[in-house]
Parts: structure tokens; C-alpha cells; sequence
């Protein structure tokens, strides 16, 4: 854990399993794109896809 991770929202931590976790309770659906596209770890920019289509199916089905 990096000095600066204190003082940053968790999905810019720099561990990716606390990113990952922190991706799964966001509900900003343009926040969930940038980070499935800028993400370095594979992991987190595929659980933020994963978050992101299963905040769109909810959108649609309401």
C-alpha cells in the first residue's frame, strides 16, 4: 500500500483486488467505461465491464 492510497477513492488504489471490489459497488456507468478501458490490470477493467452491462440490464428492465 502506497502513502498516497489514503488519500484517493478505492478504485484508484494501487492494489487491483481493492480496485476490483471498489469497481463492484460503483453506479457511475461513464466512470465504469473509463476504467474498463484505462485500467492497466485485466482483472479490474473486466469486472468494471461486468458491472457496467449489469447496471444497463437493470436500467432497461426497470
Amino acid at each position: 500500500m502506497k502513502f498516497s492510497d489514503i488519500f484517493v477513492p478505492r478504485w484508484q488504489h494501487s492494489n487491483p483486488e481493492v480496485r476490483k471490489r471498489a469497481v463492484e459497488r460503483l453506479k457511475d456507468s461513464k466512470l465504469l467505461e473509463q476504467i474498463a478501458e484505462k485500467d492497466d490490470d485485466p482483472g479490474v477493467s473486466r469486472a468494471a465491464m461486468v458491472r457496467l452491462e449489469s447496471i444497463q440490464v437493470k436500467e432497461t428492465v426497470s
